[in-house]
């Protein structure tokens, strides 16, 4: 009955906890959410509850669960999303998954791509402590309706996360209903305490056919019940204010939506007549201008396949910002003044790495290096300190890429047989730097490409890059972002800077600093971000004439509208289109991934839980043998008896005596193999009832009893049915 009893309340779990993980189906996006979160809460959750009716301590059974969880994490969603170079490359990912796991699932746009580990990995950590509380609390816990309680929570994670998608389907809402009602009806039925008028209570298991009856009278009701609620739910008035968003609750922070794409706007600011103001600029030292030539707006991060977005994240900071990244080359300290009196962006001009800034309701965000003013840079004068790395040409070559933040990585589907793809194979050379300089001089110099004003079409599409370098026509965003494109196909780590160049050439080709910014001088340049040097910019475009570094006579500069001859033409690919490639699915690269580690997972796990139990019955053999107590030492070694036979499938009760154990071994186990347990039983009654306790020599002599009865048992049966008598759970139940 109490094993009937134990499965009826696994099961109703496993109902109750299933409804719970379906409401994150209306969060992520494809199949691959399943494993990490409906997976992770149920094995958790079964975990748990075997955990809970064994004897283990709780701070066993709670290391226990962490170290599997933080396996199950890992194995499930880290691994498949991410390449891991190192140690602290595993760990950085595996944290990250709860640190900015939260922060990346408040995102504007829902379903969140599931090759996206943070946000996925975030709710598969909340999973897996869903189910092993709620484990814990149907193993251990009196009261019917507790185990409930985690998974409402979970639940109610669910639906915040999901507010712009809608209220929840009444399907799932009467499904979560009825679950939760039958965990609270199985777990009320199987015990009835009975009082005898005094403060003593009896609690006694009912029968089978009782336990029936309350099932067959509970479940129809609970089944109305879960059926009427949500559709009176329906019929009460809706609120006329929107849904609850916790989005609108981050009130220290400010999110970049403003709806002008600066690198669109590339060309019209550029070819603009006259020329715009855009902000005056002072120096107070003017450094060397091979080191500081160019003053950012902003950081272009993210790349969905049709426009580069920034997902920066602001705060309102004191003067002094703080630095966001190691420098281990020299640092070139830049004072700058800056005036703006109007513009169209709420960004503000910015030298690389700001490092203190003297102003009012400037917001920082810290990862990009960007500055934003919440309502516009109108009549604006701040003063500006910015620590720019100067590495040299030698530490620039021996210098990695760093691949940490897997974000400036993320790449849409490309087209089969894409040009880009054939761009990405000019990255050669010994080192990254030589590889990327490569890849520049391949766009500036070695393609036949046109970089025109006339009659290019701005756009960064993928399907606008691929005609750009099929057709040999284009404007600079399109030369910028095939760079960065083939970059990150490469796997660097890219971003796209929109920004101001602050210099130029006079007419000995001598590079001097402007007093005034125009948007003549408006520009887009990508960078790659290296391991102790920061971001570092290159500049695929050809330089024109007229323009900082440009000369005429320069063999590799061009009028813009003019032609760059040398090399070869790429081959010709059929471009798609900008709306095909607006809809095309999330990479399935990821998502395949995701599938199969988690599936393969799903099928070590089952071993992984063996090879866990064998261990703990190991351990635990091993400290029982080593008990100072000889009184303790011979119950303890009289106990590892007892576990035997139950992986022998003799039938053994608390209840039972130690004669009536020996019997049961005898009747199931034959003389031979149940011999030593004969000699065991006196040894053991007098441990429990003698005056004095057993001495050492006593004690050991039991557990040499204990040992022969081991060899008895292997000896009466084949290998696999010794390999299952080791891996077998129900020793480390309570209740077998």
């Amino acid at each position: 009955m109490r094993r009937q009893l134990f499965l009826g309340q696994l099961s109703a779990m496993g109902l109750w906890l299933t409804v719970a993980a379906l409401f994150y189906g209306r969060i992520f996006s494809g199949a691959a959410w399943l494993v990490p979160v409906l997976g992770g809460v149920l094995l958790s959750a079964a975990m748990a509850l075997v955990f809970g009716r064994t004897s283990m301590p709780p701070s066993a059974r709670a290391a226990a669960l962490v170290v599997a969880g933080v396996l199950f994490v890992a194995i499930a969603v880290v691994l498949p999303t991410a390449t891991v170079n190192s140690v602290g490359d595993f760990i950085d990912l595996l944290l990250g998954t709860t640190v900015d796991g939260w922060r990346n699932s408040l995102t504007p746009t829902l379903p969140i791509d599931t090759s996206i580990a943070e946000p996925l990995g975030f709710v598969g950590v909340v999973s897996w402590i869903t189910g092993a509380i709620t484990g814990t609390f149907v193993a251990r816990s009196a009261q019917p309706a507790i185990p409930i309680i985690p998974g409402l929570l979970f639940v109610g994670l669910a639906l915040p996360l999901a507010a712009p998608v809608g209220s929840a389907p009444y399907s799932l809402v009467a499904g979560l209903i009825a679950s939760g009602l039958l965990l609270v009806l199985v777990r009320a039925v199987p015990e009835a305490t009975l009082s005898d008028g005094s403060s003593s209570q009896v609690t006694e298991f009912v029968g089978e056919r009782l336990l029936t009856e309350r099932l067959i009278s509970g479940v129809p009701v609970l089944l109305l019940v879960a059926a009427v609620v949500p559709v009176l739910v329906n019929l009460t008035p809706a609120p006329t204010e929107e849904p609850f968003d916790p989005r609108t609750l981050r009130v220290e922070e400010v999110q970049t939506t403003f709806s002008v794409n600066p690198l669109a706007q590339l060309k019209s600011q550029r070819t603009a007549e006259p020329a715009q103001r855009a902000f005056l600029l002072e120096l107070p030292a003017p450094p060397d201008p091979a080191f500081f030539d160019r003053v950012g707006l902003v950081a272009l991060d993210s790349f969905d396949g049709v426009n580069w977005n920034t997902g920066a994240t602001y705060r309102d900071t004191p003067a002094d910002l703080s630095s966001f990244r190691e420098i281990t080359v020299d640092e070139l300290v830049v004072p700058q003044v800056i005036e703006v009196t109007g513009a169209q962006y709420p960004w503000i001009p910015a030298g690389n790495r700001p490092a203190r800034i003297d102003a009012d309701d400037v917001w920082f965000d810290e990862e990009s290096g960007t500055l934003i003013t919440p309502d516009g840079p109108t009549n604006l004068r701040y003063e500006l300190l910015s620590r720019v790395a100067v590495p040299t040409e030698e530490q620039l070559r021996g210098a990695v890429v760093d691949r940490t933040d897997r974000s400036y990585l993320e790449l849409p589907n490309l087209p089969n047989d894409s040009s880009l793809d054939r761009l990405g194979d000019r990255l050669v050379g010994s080192n990254d730097f030589d590889r990327l300089k490569a890849l520049e001089q391949a766009l500036k110099n070695d393609w036949t490409l046109v970089l025109t004003t006339s009659s290019a079409i701005p756009g960064t599409s993928v399907g606008r890059l691929e005609r750009f370098m099929t057709a040999g026509e284009g404007y600079r965003d399109q030369f910028v972002a095939s760079f960065a494109v083939a970059a990150r196909n490469q796997a660097f780590p890219t971003r796209i800077v929109v920004g101001y160049r602050i210099t130029e050439a006079t007419d000995d080709n001598t590079e001097v600093y402007l007093d005034t910014i125009t948007s003549a001088q408006y520009d887009a340049w990508p960078e790659v971000l290296f391991q102790g040097i920061g971001w570092v910019p290159f500049d695929p475009v050809p330089i024109a004439s007229g323009e900082a570094g440009g000369n005429e006579e320069d063999a590799t500069s061009v009028s813009e509208g003019q032609t760059v001859t040398q090399g070869p033409t790429p081959q010709e690919a059929e471009p798609e289109e900008d709306s095909e490639v607006a809809d095309q699915e999330p990479r399935t690269t990821t998502t395949v991934r995701v599938l199969v580690v988690s599936g393969l997972f799903l099928v070590l796990f089952p071993l992984m839980l063996l090879f866990f139990v064998f261990a703990v019955k190991l351990l635990r053999r091993r400290w029982r043998r080593s008990i100072d107590e000889p009184t303790a030492r011979v119950l303890a070694g009289w106990q590892e008896s007892k576990d035997r036979l139950v992986e022998a499938g003799v039938d053994v009760r608390p209840d039972m005596t130690v004669k009536e154990i020996v019997s049961a071994g005898r009747r199931d186990l034959g003389v031979h193999a149940s011999s030593p347990l004969s000699t065991l039983a006196p040894f053991v009654t007098a441990a429990i009832y003698a005056e004095e306790g057993p001495s050492d020599q006593i004690a050991d002599l039991v557990w040499g009893e204990v040992e022969l009865f081991d060899r008895h048992l292997n000896d009466s049966r084949s290998r696999i049915q010794t390999i299952r008598a080791r891996v077998d759970p129900r020793p480390l139940l309570e209740s077998v």
